[in-house]
């Protein structure tokens, strides 16, 4: 099956859904996630990280554009964290309570087989 910007949407719309198990299904077992924290591997350490985002934050991403080729993809990303409670440091920002960070991101994706199989996510 193709590779199409609607898997993309639909990833993006349930990664918005703080939903984890529902994000499981998107990543391949062995994924490796690239990113300014630093490399996790597998999707029980992702889904680590995003439990972690969603306690603390309401994040937000909205892709804006999202070009295909193959099995391949890059995405625009306009990512909007709001802070849950007090943030003493987040990517070099402290946030109180109620106070957003955006972040203007882009994301290379390999994926096989409707799953992520490698993912980074870096600054633009």
């Amino acid at each position: 099956m193709a590779l199409t910007k609607a898997f993309f949407e639909d990833y993006y719309r349930t990664y918005n859904s703080e939903n984890p198990e529902a994000l499981a299904a998107l990543y391949a077992d062995d994924v490796v996630f690239n990113s300014a924290q630093g490399t996790s591997h597998g999707r029980d350490a992702i889904l680590q990280t995003y439990r972690y985002l969603i306690e603390t934050f309401e994040d937000r991403m909205t892709p804006e554009s999202i070009l295909i080729d193959g099995n391949h993809a890059a995405v625009e990303i306009t990512d909007v964290f709001t802070a849950r409670e007090d943030v003493p440091d987040f990517m070099g920002a402290s946030l109180k309570k109620g106070e957003k960070l955006t972040l203007k991101l882009c994301g290379l994706y390999t994926v096989k087989d409707n799953r992520i199989t490698q993912a980074t996510i870096y600054a633009r």
